[in-house]
C-alpha cells in the first residue's frame, strides 16, 4: 500500500496489552506465510505452527526486535486484498482534480467534517456496523477504508457433552476485521469497489450499492463508468495467462452451455470435445462467467490466483489470500482485455 504522509504510531503512545493481542489476533487470522516473510527478512526464527508464532512474535516484541507498529503496518499491507468481490469504474479527469493537491483534500474533507479520517491509522477496536475509518491518500492514489466487526460461529464438535438427558452442542464464536474499500488511481482514473467476502447467498451488487449511498457526499459514482468486465472473458479465454476451470456462455436466444474441467488443476479445453463444442459456440454466444486460475509470473505474481468473472453484474471475484501487488497485476491485465474489447486505452 502506498505510504501514509503522517505518523502511523498507535494511537496510544504505550500500547496495552489488549491492544497487542488484538494485532496478533488479526495477523495471525491470515496465512502464516505473512508473518514467516516479516520475520524471514528480519532474520529471525520463521518455522512452526500460528500457537508458536505467537510465541515468537511476542518475545520478539519484547526484545524490542520489531514494534508493535510494524505489526499494524504489515496487517494494514496484508488484509482487505484477498477473497474480494471487486467492481471496476473509470473516472473523468475532471473528477479527479479536487484530490490532486493534498490542501484541496484537507479543505473538501474538512467541509464534510471527515478531516479526522484523513491518513489515519486504521483503528483495531471494530464497530458492529461498517464504518468509513480511514481515509488513505497519496498524490497518486485514494483509499476509502471502512471497518466493521464480523462475527461467526463454527461447530465444535469434540466439545459437544450430555448432561441430565440434554445434550449440548458447542460452537466457538469468532470474531474478525470486515473491510470494505473504495480504491481509486488518481493518475489513471481507474477506481473500484473492493467488498471483502460476506456470507454465503449476499447479493453483492446490493451491497455495492449500499454503500455508495452513503459514499455519494464524499465522491458520487454516478459520474464514473462501470466497466464491462464480461466483456474480457473471450479475450483472456484465448490467451496463454489463465488455467480455464469453468467457463459458461449464453446464445443470443437466452440458452446456456457451461464447459467444466475434470478437476481444479485441469483445463476444461484439454478436453477435445469440449474444445471443439467451445469453438462452435464462440460466435453466437457471450460470456456468462468465467472461472479461472492466473498462472504465476515471476517478478509479478508468485502463486496461482483463483479469479472469477461474472457478467451477471459485472464483477470480479478474488479468491484466497493474496498480497496488494498480486492482486493490482491480475486487476491490471483484465483492464487491458476490456481495454482491448472495447477499443479504449
Amino acid at each position: 500500500m502506498s505510504t501514509r504522509t503522517d505518523s502511523t504510531e498507535m494511537n496510544s503512545q504505550v500500547p496495552t496489552a489488549a491492544e497487542i493481542n488484538l494485532v496478533l489476533d488479526y495477523i495471525l487470522a491470515h496465512k502464516m506465510e505473512f508473518v514467516q516473510e516479516f520475520l524471514r527478512e528480519r532474520n529471525l526464527y520463521f518455522s512452526g505452527t500460528r500457537e508458536t508464532l505467537r510465541k515468537r512474535l511476542q518475545a520478539y516484541l519484547s526484545e524490542g526486535q520489531f514494534s508493535i507498529t510494524d505489526l499494524v503496518r504489515l496487517l494494514n499491507e496484508i488484509e482487505g486484498w484477498g477473497n474480494q468481490h471487486i467492481y471496476l469504474y473509470k473516472a473523468p479527469g475532471r473528477l479527479m482534480e479536487p484530490w490532486l493537491e493534498e490542501d484541496s483534500v484537507r479543505k473538501h474533507l474538512e467541509r464534510l467534517e471527515l478531516i479526522n479520517l484523513f491518513n489515519r491509522q486504521r483503528p483495531l477496536v471494530l464497530p458492529e456496523k461498517p464504518t468509513l475509518s480511514a481515509i488513505e491518500w497519496t498524490p497518486e492514489r485514494v483509499r476509502f477504508v471502512w471497518i466493521e466487526q464480523r462475527k461467526w460461529e463454527e461447530r465444535v464438535t469434540k466439545e459437544d457433552f450430555e448432561e441430565h438427558g440434554m445434550v449440548w452442542h458447542a460452537y466457538r464464536v469468532s470474531i474478525s476485521r470486515g473491510l470494505v474499500a473504495f480504491d481509486w488511481d488518481l493518475v489513471s482514473g481507474y477506481a473500484m469497489w473492493m467488498i471483502q467476502q460476506l456470507p454465503r447467498g449476499t447479493k453483492y451488487h446490493q451491497a455495492r450499492e449500499r454503500f455508495a449511498r452513503g459514499f455519494q457526499p464524499i465522491v458520487d459514482l454516478n459520474d464514473f463508468d462501470p466497466l464491462h468486465v464480461s466483456r474480457a472473458i473471450r479475450s483472456i479465454e484465448a490467451s496463454r495467462e489463465v488455467r480455464r476451470r469453468q467457463l459458461a456462455y449464453q446464445t443470443w436466444q437466452g440458452s446456456k452451455a457451461t464447459f467444466t474441467s475434470a478437476s481444479r488443476s485441469r483445463d476444461a479445453f484439454e478436453d477435445p470435445n469440449v474444445q471443439r463444442a467451445g469453438q462452435a459456440l464462440q460466435e453466437d454466444t457471450a460470456g456468462l462467467l468465467a472461472n479461472f486460475y492466473w498462472l504465476p509470473v515471476e517478478g509479478k505474481l508468485e502463486h496461482e490466483l483463483h479469479c472469477k468473472i461474472y457478467a451477471a453484474d459485472q464483477h470480479v471475484g478474488i479468491f484466497g489470500e493474496h498480497q496488494e501487488q498480486e492482486v493490482r497485476y491480475v486487476l491490471s491485465r483484465i483492464l487491458h482485455y476490456c481495454r482491448e474489447a472495447s477499443g479504449t486505452r
